[in-house]
């Protein structure tokens, strides 16, 4: 299945940043809703600006994310609260649920398409971009804007793909089979179709 990747963008912080810096940076930079939002979701809304206002030229735009696990952090404050017998905030509860952080984003950036979010830890690129690609076939004049989080001990990561159908005046660009791996984005020269297959 082949679609055409038009942008890439993506933000990163550092995992000691706390909740408070991290809210103040993305407001400030991005002049985006940020009230009672965790990291998780801030570092996905912060990687949807980056692509810019190419976004806005789709008159339908989906959203498609994936991580290995939702927000570690507000997972930890929950379970502290717990521990010393304090009431768990109902939008923190909420939060945890695996599509929080995409229904944010879907607000923040009138996305009024389709609005999936996947767990997965094994090949999550592949299975992330043959999703995208099926909602691509199914309407050939939206975009879908993908999300991938990665995590390490010290940093998170969250990267953004805005992907549309491949058309025929797309053969111009530079063809990419089967991508692999995300860090392979950052050296390519955009647009670029790629291919992936089952």
């Amino acid at each position: 299945m082949k679609m055409t990747l038009f942008n890439y963008a993506y933000f990163s912080h550092s995992r000691a940043l706390d909740n408070k810096s991290l809210r103040q940076q993305v407001k400030q930079k991005y002049a985006l809703g940020v009230r009672r939002l965790d990291n998780f979701t801030l570092c996905a809304l912060a990687a949807v600006a980056e692509l810019g206002t190419e976004i806005q030229a789709y008159k339908k735009l989906s959203l498609i994310s994936c991580a290995q696990y939702f927000s570690i952090e507000l997972i930890q404050q929950m379970l502290l609260d717990l521990k010393q017998n304090r009431a768990i905030r109902p939008l923190d509860f909420v939060a945890t649920v695996g599509n929080a952080a995409n229904f944010y984003i879907a607000k923040e950036f009138s996305i009024d398409g389709s609005n999936l979010f996947i767990g997965a830890d094994e090949d999550a690129l592949t299975k992330s971009l043959l999703l995208s690609s099926l909602e691509l076939n199914a309407d050939k004049e939206a975009a879908v804007i993908l999300l991938i989080w990665q995590e390490t001990e010290q940093e998170r990561f969250c990267h953004a793909l805005l992907l549309g159908d491949t058309q025929e005046q797309h053969n111009k660009y530079a063809y990419q089979p089967n991508l692999k791996y995300i860090d392979e984005l950052s050296t390519m020269d955009l647009p670029v179709v790629l291919e992936v297959n089952l």
